[in-house]
């Protein structure tokens, strides 16, 4: 009998919205530069199994301080989702160049998760079972890797920072390849955030990959739904949608996305500058000059003061002469 495909949420509310979400009992695997939203992303996820309730065991690469002030990032207490049983931590260090069993090691893992009755699991960092020599091996590390933990049956979560080495591009395309989801999050020069699905197993026909879509964090909430699909980042590091658009183009056409903030700004500067050379009109005659006061403040001049002030003058004028005539 196959086995029954279902989803299930997972924070990210455009993933969720647009895609329903990851598969159960399917390998997810994200990806992303330290610092680009990977960390924000995976911290969401944990929130998300936690207000649904779910049991999750995690293995995490680093110190668990710096695990908790990421989480506490996106509103997650990790400290409290320890104390009431929600969250297991396995501590695994990476240490470059080591080489792990990977059945035996996950297998040791999996039996853990099964003994607390876990139904996800998260990897923080899957380096330490993808080390490879030679690279040429990436391709069945990988197969077994992943296959050894869809066979378990646990909803699996698992992330790995953007490669540098070549090796690491080997096994880092080979994820993406063969994971059900791959999702990849990064920033723009302006500090927006964004993700690319970069592959989804049984994508609708209404979804092109890579698909990429702008995110809104907001601090202790995480990854929030109010920046719609089109919206595009501004000057200020905000989202404005086409409705805002056409309440202000000129903001909006600033900045486009996918383009270079410091060529548009360059771009702007050099149409600003041509701007200064249009022709201009050639102006009607100027109004004969109103005088000004010499004390006061001048911001607060207008032309209706200016007026009042020369019929005050006319006035006084008048009625000096029919005195000296008198």
């Amino acid at each position: 009998m196959a086995k029954k495909i279902m989803k299930v949420p997972v924070g990210i509310p455009v993933l969720d919205d647009k895609l329903s979400g990851i598969y159960v009992g399917h390998v997810t695997f994200l990806t992303g530069a330290s610092g680009e939203g990977r960390e924000v992303a995976a911290g969401a996820v944990l929130n998300n199994y936690y207000r649904l309730d779910e049991q999750v065991l995690a293995v995490f690469a680093e110190s668990a301080d710096r695990v908790a002030l990421r989480a506490r990032e996106v509103g997650y207490d990790l400290d409290k989702a320890t104390e009431i049983g929600a969250l297991s931590i396995l501590y695994h260090a990476y240490k470059p160049g080591e080489e792990l069993s990977v059945r035996e090691s996950l297998a040791e893992i999996i039996a853990e998760a099964r003994r607390i009755s876990a139904t996800v699991l998260f990897i923080q960092d899957a380096r330490p079972w993808l080390e490879v020599h030679p690279v040429s091996a990436a391709p069945e590390r990988v197969v077994e890797f992943i296959s050894t933990l869809e066979e378990s049956g646990l909803t699996t979560i698992v992330a790995l920072p953007e490669p540098v080495s070549a090796a690491a591009k080997k096994v880092w395309g080979e994820m993406k390849n063969k994971s059900s989801i791959a999702i990849q999050f990064y920033r723009d020069r302006l500090g927006n955030y964004f993700m690319k699905v970069l592959g989804y197993m049984g994508l609708t026909a209404d979804v092109r990959l890579p698909y990429e879509a702008p995110l809104k964090f907001v601090p202790r909430e995480g990854f929030v739904k109010d920046v719609e699909p089109a919206a595009v980042p501004t000057s200020l590091g905000e989202f404005q949608t086409p409705a805002e658009r056409k309440e202000a183009p000129a903001a909006a056409e600033s900045f486009s996305h996918g383009a270079d903030p410091v060529i548009m700004d360059m771009t702007q500067s050099i149409l600003g500058q041509i701007s200064h050379f249009v022709p201009q009109p050639n102006p009607s005659p100027a109004p004969a000059p109103v005088p000004v006061p010499e004390k006061g403040d001048r911001t607060k001049y207008s032309f209706a003061a200016a007026e009042t002030e020369t019929k005050k003058r006319a006035k006084y004028s008048f009625a000096s002469a029919m005195k000296e005539e008198g």
